[in-house]
């Protein structure tokens, strides 16, 4: 790769302030730009010695620095510099999305009733309302626009719709939840499970019914340790708060149908599936992380910014979306666990899992499962 030091000699006046630092020539090699000693390769390494030792107005590998190279070196200058830019752009806009967007691995079936399916899903998730400490004027409600839609052929799931409760925009999910379709072998049966974040009294509720409310926990928030002071940028912030999620692990004992559990390393998507806060709120930023088998949701993590007068802290949470043994490592140590409970419909259990009953007249998912 080319070491920047070529054109460094070249034009020292104008990058006289560059002198002894490599950040841009590791941009560079990242880019492959090539300059002067494109052809000699393993003699242009990026290093204290070849940086700042050649002599000015003449290139090791050239007598001469014709005007062809300067105009060259010129060029591909200014296109690393647009090719960067571009890419900053880039990042921030996807990064800006990252609040309501969820990650864009979608492996759900393409057929003809792919969109029959999500529509009928999500109407589904909306008959439910979150009511918390017991007051009926505030409740949480589905937030359609972050939607993360799967499928997992290991667990015959034909489509699923991953979603949060909350208060309104920007704001922490009370609850957290999803809807997927079984696929053949069990007749389209549809499964919904829901798990919470809001640490108070919680109610879930279908119309006038009470459908859940949990009389223990799996999860709480706690203090997330070794954490960086926290940028002002907000596309800054979310890459401290992803470099903080990639310290997790988890382990999830999986069963595949008629098989006995075992261990299974979840993939966490890219992206967050909802990020949330208020630069003048206490939780300054939010975001949840999916952690998935495929693309099927099986554990969620929260990481959190809070700030009290002066006083800033980091959080995380880990909540289950799943039925199978748990085990969350920070660092390679166990910090959260959670015990296989193949428990369905509890209204008092800490997870809630159960098959969705449609209403009188609201067809069936059976009629529109993918052809085999």
């Amino acid at each position: 790769m080319v070491c920047f030091a070529a054109l460094h000699t070249t034009y020292d006046r104008i990058h006289e302030s560059y002198r002894g630092d490599r950040s841009l020539c590791r941009l560079m090699e990242r880019h492959n730009v090539y300059t002067l000693r494109e052809m000699q390769p393993e003699k242009s390494q990026c290093n204290a010695s070849n940086f700042n030792a050649l002599p000015y107005g003449i290139d090791p590998q050239n007598e001469r620095f014709t005007m062809a190279n300067l105009r060259t070196a010129v060029l591909l200058t200014l296109v690393l510099i647009a090719v960067a830019v571009s890419g900053i752009d880039r990042v921030s806009a996807q990064d800006a999305n990252a609040k309501t967007s969820a990650d864009s691995d979608d492996s759900s079936p393409k057929d003809e009733h792919s969109k029959a399916r999500k529509e009928l899903i999500l109407n589904a998730m909306k008959k439910y309302t979150v009511v918390m400490d017991g007051d009926s004027e505030k409740r949480a409600t589905l937030d359609a626009s972050v939607l993360l839609r799967w499928s997992n052929p290991l667990g015959d799931v034909s489509d699923g719709l991953m979603s949060v409760y909350s208060t309104g925009p920007g704001e922490r999910p009370a609850v957290i939840s999803h809807l997927y379709v079984h696929g053949a072998k069990l007749n389209g049966l549809a499964m919904q499970e829901f798990a919470d974040v809001y640490p108070g009294e919680l109610e879930l509720r279908r119309g006038d019914r009470k459908v859940w409310s949990p009389g223990s926990r799996y999860s709480k928030f706690e203090i997330l340790p070794d954490a960086p002071v926290p940028v002002e940028n907000p596309v800054l912030r979310l890459s401290q708060i992803k470099q903080m999620a990639a310290r997790f692990e988890i382990i999830d004992g999986f069963r595949e149908p008629n098989s006995e559990p075992s261990a299974h390393v979840l993939r966490m998507l890219s992206r967050p599936t909802y990020r949330y806060g208020k630069s003048d709120g206490e939780i300054i930023d939010g975001a949840l992380f999916t952690f998935v088998i495929a693309t099927d949701p099986e554990v969620c993590l929260l990481i959190e910014i809070h700030k009290k007068a002066d006083v800033v802290s980091w959080e995380y949470m880990l909540l289950p979306l799943s039925i199978s043994e748990l085990d969350g490592k920070l660092d390679g140590t166990t910090v959260w666990k959670k015990p296989e409970a193949a428990v369905f419909g509890d209204a008092i259990a800490p997870h809630f899992s159960a098959p969705y009953r449609g209403d009188p007249g609201e067809p069936s998912f059976r009629s529109l499962l993918p052809k085999q």
